[in-house]
């Protein structure tokens, strides 16, 4: 288990963790809420009852004599309520909570001053000392004087405190919960994953959104099968390759162990040990030809050639590959020509080289006496003026065409001779010697140069192999 790994929570612990945060979150802002909207509605609800009482007072006291107020409210306002009967100059007459000689004047207070003014006043003050409200209520009465009630009430904040221990049970409830409810849905997500057939991912029936994840595995899958295939068959060609480079080597080192072998043991006349010597030399001559086809297909595989590219001039490189080919091609009784005009490429001279001396000589080896062998190059300009074609190199394009008379492909094996090692006619390849990969190192010089290769063929009738490459 990676380290990584280890520091990535659980579904279920991040659905307990975000619901429970959620539901807290909702349960101390409703809390609050609700709390404060009852206590705000029931200190409105207080203070009216509170002016109702004093409007009740004043009219009891107004009805009596002014010298009975105050045994009036010794006797008849006993209880919570807090009774001050305040003269008209401020000063207190009579408190049923305090002794009024020792209380100040009480003509700045808000209620006082405004009950003067109105008649009537209700106002709420809060005590820093004491952490609570007060709510006063005055009437001026008939005689000038005023009468006040006051009732001490706890503050919101007080009053938040209290709600406190009902609000932690209700967050101790919520969060186990919370804890059943995130076990559960975690339990009713992951059935669905679970049961994933990750073999053929886009057959699930499973949530929307994980289509993107299952589209991004199916289409891996996709490109992994696809890798092995090609791994598969880069193999089988390997393996082929092998044998057949084991096979095609095997008969030369034959020949020239067996011919070696008698020489050795004296055992050939003096008259034949310069044949016996020309057939080790011609063997030799094979084994080398192949080991450097090999090694030039190794090259191109490996793209072992470099990026270093130079200008080359396609007809110049097909005479001089023709006059290497020459006493071949009078051994063969072939004739071989070299047609067209001056045509460059940018790439590999060598790999050039190397492609056109394989094609003459495939020309010249499987044609009969009398024969011809005509490669013609040519520089075509684009196809329309100022560029060509979208997309197409401004400078054109070079064809070479390699022509032959000989007997020519059937239409089933043209893309085939392209193969390694592959031959037409294969009761004819130890009669033509050849390796049987110049072709293939023909096609991939070709694309190594960005080109292409078609052949056109007729039984009987010759083959042309048409290549056409980007001008430089």
């Amino acid at each position: 288990m990676s380290p990584t790994h280890l520091r990535v929570k659980s579904l279920s612990g991040k659905i307990f963790s975000g619901v429970l945060a959620f539901t807290l979150g909702v349960i101390l802002v409703l809390g609050v809420v609700m709390t404060t909207i009852y206590y705000m509605s029931y200190e409105h609800d207080a203070e009216a009852e509170l002016a109702a009482s004093a409007q009740d007072a004043a009219a009891y006291l107004n009805a009596s004599p002014t010298t009975a107020n105050i045994p009036a409210l010794e006797e008849q306002f006993a209880g919570l309520t807090r009774y001050t009967l305040i003269a008209a100059d401020g000063q207190v007459l009579y408190d049923s909570a305090a002794d009024p000689a020792a209380m100040e004047n009480h003509a700045g207070r808000p209620e006082v001053r405004e009950a003067g003014e109105n008649g009537q006043a209700a106002t709420m003050r809060f005590s820093d000392t004491l952490g609570t409200d007060t709510v006063y209520a005055a009437v001026k009465l008939d005689d000038g004087s005023i009468i006040r009630l006051s009732e001490t009430r706890h503050s919101l904040l007080a009053f938040l405190g209290d709600m406190l221990a009902p609000v932690l049970v209700a967050v101790i409830v919520a969060a186990v919960l919370v804890f059943v409810l995130s076990k559960t849905l975690t339990r009713r997500i992951m059935k669905p994953i679970d049961a994933l057939n990750f073999a053929d991912p886009l057959e699930n029936e499973i949530y929307e959104e994980m289509d993107p994840l299952l589209i991004r595995i199916d289409e891996q899958q996709r490109l992994l099968k696809q890798q092995n295939r090609e791994l598969a068959q880069a193999e089988n060609l390997r393996r082929d390759f092998s044998s057949n480079v084991s096979h095609e080597m095997k008969t030369p080192l034959q020949v020239i162990s067996g011919y070696a072998e008698l020489m050795k043991n004296d055992m050939v006349q003096p008259a034949d040990r310069q044949k016996f010597a020309a057939l080790i030399y011609e063997e030799a001559q094979a084994m080398r030809s192949l080991i450097n086809d090999v090694l030039t297909l190794s090259r191109l595989d490996e793209s072992a050639f470099g990026d270093d590219a130079v200008l080359i001039d396609l007809h110049a490189v097909a005479e001089r590959v023709a006059g290497r080919l020459g006493s071949f091609a009078a051994d063969q009784q072939v004739q071989v020509r070299v047609e067209g005009t001056a045509a460059r490429i940018a790439g590999s001279e060598t790999l050039a080289e190397e492609m056109l001396y394989n094609l003459i000589e495939n020309g010249i080896r499987y044609n009969h006496e009398g024969g011809s062998v005509v490669m013609r190059v040519e520089a075509e300009p684009p196809a329309r003026p100022g560029g060509g074609l979208p997309g197409e190199d401004a400078a054109g394009q070079v064809v070479v065409r390699v022509s032959d008379t000989g007997p020519g492909i059937p239409e089933e094996l043209r893309e085939k001779v392209f193969e390694r090692f592959f031959r037409v006619d294969k009761s004819r390849s130890k009669e033509t010697g050849g390796t049987g990969l110049g072709l293939a190192i023909v096609k991939h010089a070709v694309l190594y140069h960005h080109g292409s290769i078609e052949v056109e063929s007729a039984e009987g009738a010759g083959t042309t192999f048409v290549l056409r490459f980007p001008a430089a």
